[in-house]
This record gives structure tokens, sequence and C-alpha cells, in this order.
């Protein structure tokens, strides 16, 4: 009788612990472009942005991703520049655009 029990606990809050597990998980922070403040002296008030994947390499790579005359980063980042950011979240390494 107690084994029977037991079994029938355990069938029980099997599921329980699990459910409890995925709703206590928190949702993963996506990656975005971070604005980078403070790098040095700054004489002409330019920008600096910074793009480091969900999941970086052990010994990442660094990409400096400059943007076409006239262009801004924001604009490089979602535009021509997007695969060099999908191959970023792929092999890991960061990426600095100024």
């Amino acid at each position: 009788m107690r084994r029977r029990l037991r079994s029938l606990l355990a069938a029980v809050s099997l599921p329980l612990v699990l459910v409890g597990m995925l709703l206590a998980a928190r949702p993963a922070a996506a990656a975005s472009l971070t604005r980078i403040t403070g790098f040095g002296t700054n004489p002409t008030n330019l920008n600096m942005y910074l793009y480091v994947p969900d999941r970086v390499a052990a010994r990442p790579a660094l990409l400096v991703l400059v943007h076409y005359c006239s262009g801004s980063a924001s604009g490089i980042f979602n535009g021509n520049g997007h695969d060099y950011v999908t191959a970023a979240d792929r092999y890991g390494y960061i990426i600095v655009v100024p």
C-alpha cells in the first residue's frame, strides 16, 4: 500500500514540479545595440555603439562595422550590416559601431 501511494504521489508531483520550473523561468534577454559613453576625450561628440550577442565565444573576435558616408550606426546595423549581426549571433563575436 505504501509503495503504491509513493508511486501515485511521484506521478502527480513530477508534472507540478515541471510546470513550476517553466513558470519561474525568466525570458531570455535579447541582445541589442547599446550606446557607450565615457570612452575617452570626445571633442567632436561622436557616438559609439556596442553589440554583444547573447552567447559570446570564449575568445570573441571584434568587428568594427563602419557606416557609409552620412549614414548612421542604426542604419548600417539594421540595413546592409544586418548579415554581420546575424553572424555575430551565430559565431559569438562582438561588434562596435561608430
